[in-house]
């Protein structure tokens, strides 16, 4: 009698075992396999650009422009002959000048709190004006792991009175690779 009780046990073990439900699982895998790209270094992921305060005597005249602030962002991890890298300088165009980054201000300020007569304008590493929101080439060979993208930054004045006020903006770069 005990060996016909084993048997049942281990038939209902089995049974279990084989009557038991699979559930198909999808696993998406997003990538890319680039012949050519480098990674933002994380502590120049975001940056912080001070101007030193200026007046608006320091604008005489429609076009008048400020002393230039050095930007650098480090570009590590570069796979190396990178030849083909674009980049863009993103952000709100000024109403006059669309070429130019628009003043918006710190958080919570209100346009009355806003210098006005003014935008900033952006330069390459050559000081050459950059337009804002258009595609632009390195039209450099980057064949070391370390690349240290430079840019300059400046107020330009887009009227011929500027007034006092929060002078700050929110500017974006965005690098592409081909």
């Amino acid at each position: 009698m005990m060996k016909v009780t084993n048997n049942y046990i281990f038939l209902i073990i089995i049974f279990f075992c084989i009557s038991v439900n699979a559930a198909d699982v999808q696993v998406q895998i997003n990538g890319a396999i680039l012949d050519q790209s480098c990674n933002i270094k994380s502590t120049d992921l975001t940056k912080n650009v001070v101007f030193d305060d200026l007046n608006p005597s320091n604008f005489p005249s429609l076009g008048s422009v400020s002393n230039v602030q050095e930007v650098n962002i480090e570009l590590e991890n570069c796979t190396g002959n990178i030849d083909k890298m674009y980049y863009i300088f993103s952000g709100d165009e000024d109403s006059s000048d669309p070429s130019l980054l628009k003043i918006i201000g710190q958080a919570g300020s209100s346009s009355e709190d806003l210098a006005s007569g003014i935008a900033i304008q952006i330069l390459d590493t050559n000081k050459k004006a950059i337009a804002l929101n258009k595609n632009q080439s390195l039209n450099q060979i980057i064949t070391d792991k370390i690349y240290s993208f430079k840019f300059f930054l400046r107020y330009k004045s887009t009227n011929s009175t500027v007034t006092p006020g929060d002078a700050s903006s929110l500017l974006y770069l965005d690098f592409y690779y081909e």
